[in-house]
């Protein structure tokens, strides 16, 4: 059941509108720290749980009303607890309902098995561990690899999400734009495919909201109402999450305090609370705090992204670990990584190429900004001949005359109006062309379909920088979803978090589009699971 009348979630704004050429990605921010300062962007601590006159009495509240809250009111109304959902805004949906309709589905699901991929939850775990980077947790990662192909079950046969039949192929073969399974991340990599097995893991939904497009709406919209045909689930919209309320003499959570227009409603759960809030991109204070690379990027998300659920467990005393925000991306028959153009260089201000191109577009932009100080890889400049131009779809040629682009007759030519250090592109690319004529790239192990020799003018430099970003950073959680306490690594009653709002298989790097997306129902699901199963007092 619902309170409002506008249940059919937030309109979709295009996240990769205009952006073929976009490079952004990660940039490791490690661990902020396991600490309750950050006073300026506080909210009020948890208040105590004495003398309180309860508006409302549940057994689950959920905070936040996305992929992951949506997962874990379902889970925890099928359970059969009360669940009431608070969500900020008019209507449900979060980013989850406006990204780019891609979902991590991995370990051998039917979708994979229909294509003719075999993949198993160890090879699944293999890829995220390499992936990942250097934190990522290794029991989360298994945990999310053991689950995905419960996941794509969960989605397809109870909550009715649709994935068409069909794979979206790898440059240069045709693209098959209305697939149901394609590949977005680093799996087919050299640096990865020698650890686990090359297979594709993404799945890509039609939008419900946008006739012929894709978006998040073709997952959300399905739970969304899936989540509102249960009876035992309320449904509090423009109704704001604000302070946790702790009871000491339990040492648990018990509830929440809410705002609802000029009221502030006393919500007790009697099972627990579950923070599902989102992010914090859209909070410019937090950003600046956190991580200062991206201050002033576009931040990628809606309003509810602005760090309340975040700040809230915070002050409960809770482990917080910022990973490093990230930004999605076109598929790689229109992108940089993946595409027609990994088969050019990148290189530095200085004509210094550092990363392999063929590389998924967060690691670029993890080792552009992984050097910014002072500036090492800002700008970088992709670097590609007219073969490789002619090469391009019109869509990337019509993104390209809008881009920073400059052209020139040669490579000294280029090297001269790029400024770069005297001699140095002339050298990159002499050696560069010397080994992709045997196909071989010794210095960043770039795949030999990608290696072609950048010798036919005119040359194109374009100018690439990190452009916008989503949060991926917060609530410390173990793998039952239950938020950590910062003072004893326990965790506390009463308390879970899942999606944008926790910090989960997410370290250094991001393992690909649509792994926000799995994480969110991953967890969500487990979160409502374990908050149903929690004693009510």
């Amino acid at each position: 059941m619902t309170t409002s009348n506008n249940s059919k979630g937030i309109s979709r704004k295009d996240f990769i509108k205009g952006a073929a050429f976009g490079i952004a990605g990660i940039a490791t921010m490690g661990l902020a720290g396991c600490s309750t300062d950050a006073a300026k962007n506080n909210p009020p601590a948890p208040a105590p749980a004495e003398g309180i006159a309860w508006d409302h009495e549940t057994d689950v509240v959920v905070v936040g009303f996305g992929g992951s809250g949506g997962a874990a009111a379902w889970e925890a109304g099928n359970a059969g607890s009360e669940v009431i959902i608070l969500e900020l805004a008019k209507g449900a949906g979060g980013s989850t309902n406006i990204c780019g309709g891609l979902v991590t589905i991995g370990g051998g699901n039917a979708l994979q098995k229909a294509a003719g991929f075999e993949d198993s939850p160890e090879n699944f775990y293999n890829y995220l561990t390499a992936a990942l980077g250097t934190g990522a947790d290794e029991e989360q990662c298994r945990i999310f690899a053991e689950q995905s192909p419960a996941m794509y079950t969960w989605l397809t046969e109870k909550i009715g999400v649709k994935f068409n039949p069909g794979v979206n192929p790898l440059w240069p073969d045709t693209p098959n734009p209305t697939a149901g399974l394609t590949c977005t991340g680093d799996e087919y990599h050299m640096d990865y495919a020698a650890v686990s097995k090359a297979v594709h893991r993404t799945g890509w939904v039609d939008s419900e909201t946008r006739p012929g497009g894709r978006d998040g709406s073709g997952f959300f919209q399905p739970l969304l109402r899936a989540v509102e045909a249960l009876p035992q689930v309320k449904i509090m919209y423009e109704t704001a999450g604000e302070q946790l309320i702790y009871d000491h003499d339990q040492k648990r959570v018990l509830g929440i305090k809410a705002k609802q227009g000029d009221k502030t409603l006393s919500i007790k759960a009697r099972k627990a609370v579950v923070l599902t809030a989102g992010g914090f991109a859209k909070n410019e204070d937090m950003v600046r705090t956190y991580c200062p690379a991206f201050n002033g990027v576009l931040a990628l998300g809606t309003a509810g992204d602005n760090g309340a659920g975040i700040k809230m467990g915070q002050l409960c005393k809770t482990c917080i670990w910022l990973s490093p925000p990230v930004r999605p991306m076109p598929t790689p028959q229109e992108g940089c990584a993946g595409g027609p153009l990994s088969q050019g260089i990148i290189v530095n201000q200085f004509g210094s190429r550092y990363v392999a191109e063929d590389h998924y577009h967060s690691w670029i932009a993890e080792y552009m900004l992984q050097n910014h100080q002072p500036q090492k890889h800002l700008p970088s400049y992709l670097l590609f001949d007219a073969q490789m131009y002619d090469t391009l779809p019109e869509k990337s040629k019509e993104s390209l005359e809008k881009a920073k682009v400059t052209k020139a007759n040669s490579i000294e030519e280029l090297a001269k109006a790029l400024s770069t250090s005297e001699g140095v592109l002339e050298n990159t690319v002499q050696f560069y062309n010397s080994k992709a004529a045997e196909g071989k790239d010794p210095l960043l192990n770039k795949q030999s379909k990608f290696i072609k020799p950048i010798a036919t003018a005119p040359f194109y430099a374009l100018e690439i920088v990190p452009t916008s970003m989503f949060t991926v950073g917060g609530l410390r959680i173990n793998t039952k979803a239950q938020v950590l306490s910062a003072e004893t690594g326990a965790p506390i009653t009463g308390l879970y978090s899942a999606g944008r709002n926790a910090a989960n298989v997410i370290a250094q790097q991001y393992g690909g589009s649509g792994t926000s997306v799995a994480t969110c129902f991953v967890f969500g699901r487990i979160a409502g699971q374990n908050a149903a199963a929690e004693a009510a007092i």
